[in-house]
C-alpha cells in the first residue's frame, strides 16, 4: 500500500604563523550543469584557508548520474565555505575539466591498482599529495575511499573524510581483500559525510563506524531555478505526442539495472489498460537501453513510453511531467525525487534509502520490486484533486534541501575540520 535561504557566514580557515598568506580564490559562478546562483564567496581574512582535496574513481558523464553532479557541489560548497578545492582523479574522466569543475583537476590513467604501473602512479600521487600540503582529504566513490585514507596518512594530510552517497559502496559483493582494506580505511576517516540518515545508519550498521565520527549533509538543490511553470514543457509534449488529454508520468534515472526501469515498464502496461490516456517517459542514458527496447516492443507500449536519452536541462521535461516516479531498489539520497518536488510534481518513490526520508507528506511511498502497486499508485493519481494538493506538499517540504541550507552545515563542517587541523599541528 502507498503511503502517502540563509545568509552565509564567515570565512572559515586555518589560523597560521606563516608570513606568507594564500588568499582564496574568487567563487566562479557555476553553470547550469551545477547551480545558476552563485554562493557567497566569504570575505577576506588574514588566516590561511583550507586546502581541500577531493579524489575520486572514474566518472562516466555530467549526465551519467548524481554523483557526477555531487562532485562539483562538494567543490561549490567548499568555496564558498572559503576553501581551496582541487581534484585528483584516478581514471577516465576526461570530460571533467577544470572550466566545468571551477577547481583545478588532476587526471590520471590507474588500470589494476594491484599491477606495477598502478602502484607507481599511486605512489606519483602521493608525492605529489605531500608537495602541495593538503589540509583535508576527502574521497568519493569505491577506489578512491579504499586507497586515499593510506595515500592521505601517508602524504601527510591531517584530516581525512570520507563519502557514503548510496547504501553500496560496492557495485559487486567485496572480496575478502577488499572487506579488510575497508575496515583499515574506515579506521582511518575523522569524519565521513552521509546524504541521509537513512546512509548514516546504514554506515553504522555495515561498516561499523561510530556515529559520532558520521556528519549527515543532504544534497542541496537551486529551488528557485528548478520551479517551473506549464509553459516550459510545451515543446516536450508536442516532441512526445502528448496532447492536453493526457497524463505524463515520467522517470529521471540512469539506464542501469539498480533503477529498476523494467518495473517501471512493467507498471506502465499495468496502469495504461485501466488509464488508456497515461502516457510515459524516461530521462537518462544507460547500458540497458537495448533490453529496455526490446521490452517496450514486447509489452506492446510503442508509442506509449519513450526513452527521451540523457538531457544536460532537465527543466522542462519536469515541467512537461504530470505524475514523476522513482522505482529503484537501492538508493542513497535521491537527486532525481528533490527535482520532482521543487517542481511541484506529485512523487511515488519506492521505500528505499533517504526516498520517505525526503518526502514526508509530499509523495507516495510503495515497496520496491512491486509492479502492480506502482501501477496503482500511478493510477490514484490520475486524480486531479490528489495530484494538487500533494505538490503544494512537495514545493514546501522541498525548502529542507535548499543548497544555501547545504552551504550552511557546510560551513559549520569546515569550521570542525579546520579545528582539527589547528590541534592536530600543535
Amino acid at each position: 500500500m502507498a503511503h502517502a535561504a540563509t545568509q552565509v557566514g564567515p570565512k572559515i580557515a586555518l589560523a597560521t604563523s606563516e608570513k606568507s598568506v594564500r588568499e582564496s580564490p574568487v567563487i566562479d559562478e557555476l553553470d547550469d550543469q551545477k547551480d545558476e546562483r552563485p554562493l557567497r564567496a566569504a570575505p577576506a581574512t588574514s588566516v590561511r584557508p583550507l586546502k581541500v582535496l577531493f579524489l575520486t574513481d572514474g566518472m562516466e558523464a555530467i549526465t551519467a548520474g548524481g554523483t557526477e553532479r555531487q562532485l562539483l557541489q562538494f567543490v561549490a560548497l567548499a568555496k564558498g565555505s572559503g576553501a581551496i578545492p582541487q581534484i585528483c582523479i584516478l581514471r577516465d574522466t576526461a570530460w571533467l575539466t577544470e572550466a566545468l569543475a571551477g577547481c583545478p583537476v588532476r587526471h590520471y590513467a590507474i588500470g589494476r591498482v594491484r599491477s606495477l604501473a598502478g602502484m607507481k602512479q599511486i605512489a606519483d600521487i602521493v608525492r605529489w599529495m605531500r608537495r602541495e600540503k593538503f589540509d583535508v582529504l576527502q574521497t568519493v566513490l569505491t577506489d578512491a575511499s579504499l586507497l586515499g585514507p593510506l595515500m592521505g596518512k601517508m602524504a601527510g594530510i591531517p584530516v581525512m573524510v570520507g563519502t557514503r552517497r548510496n547504501l553500496a559502496l560496492f557495485a559487486q559483493p567485496p572480496s575478502r581483500a577488499e572487506r579488510l582494506l575497508l575496515r583499515l580505511s574506515d579506521r582511518l576517516f575523522d569524519d565521513v559525510q552521509a546524504n541521509s540518515e537513512a546512509v548514516a545508519e546504514h554506515v553504522v550498521r555495515w561498516e561499523r563506524i561510530p556515529r559520532r565520527k558520521i556528519s549527515v549533509i543532504y544534497n542541496g538543490i537551486d529551488t528557485e531555478r528548478l520551479r517551473v511553470i506549464r509553459a516550459m514543457g510545451a515543446s516536450v509534449r508536442r516532441h512526445l505526442g502528448v496532447n492536453e488529454e493526457h497524463l505524463l508520468v515520467g522517470n529521471i534515472s540512469g539506464l542501469r539495472a539498480v533503477k529498476r526501469l523494467d518495473l517501471f515498464l512493467e507498471a506502465a502496461q499495468i496502469a495504461v489498460r485501466e488509464h488508456p490516456h497515461l502516457r510515459f517517459v524516461v530521462v537518462g542514458e544507460g547500458d540497458q537501453r537495448s533490453q529496455l527496447e526490446k521490452l517496450i516492443r514486447a509489452c506492446g507500449l510503442d508509442g506509449i513510453v519513450t526513452l527521451a536519452g540523457a538531457q544536460e536541462d532537465v527543466r522542462p521535461w519536469l515541467a512537461a511531467m504530470d505524475i514523476a516516479v522513482l522505482c529503484s531498489d537501492a538508493e542513497g539520497f535521491s537527486n532525481s525525487v528533490l527535482e520532482y518536488m521543487a517542481a511541484g510534481l506529485p512523487v511515488v518513490a519506492t521505500e528505499v534509502g533517504g526516498n520517505r526520508e525526503a518526502l514526508g507528506e509530499a509523495g507516495m511511498v510503495i515497496p520496491p520490486g512491486d509492479a502492480q502497486q506502482l501501477a496503482e499508485a500511478i493510477g490514484a493519481l490520475t486524480n486531479e484533486q490528489d495530484r494538487c494538493r500533494i505538490s503544494a506538499a512537495a514545493l514546501e517540504s522541498v525548502q529542507r534541501f535548499d543548497r544555501c541550507r547545504a552551504q550552511e552545515k557546510m560551513r559549520s563542517v569546515y569550521a570542525k575540520y579546520a579545528a582539527w587541523v589547528h590541534r592536530k599541528a600543535h
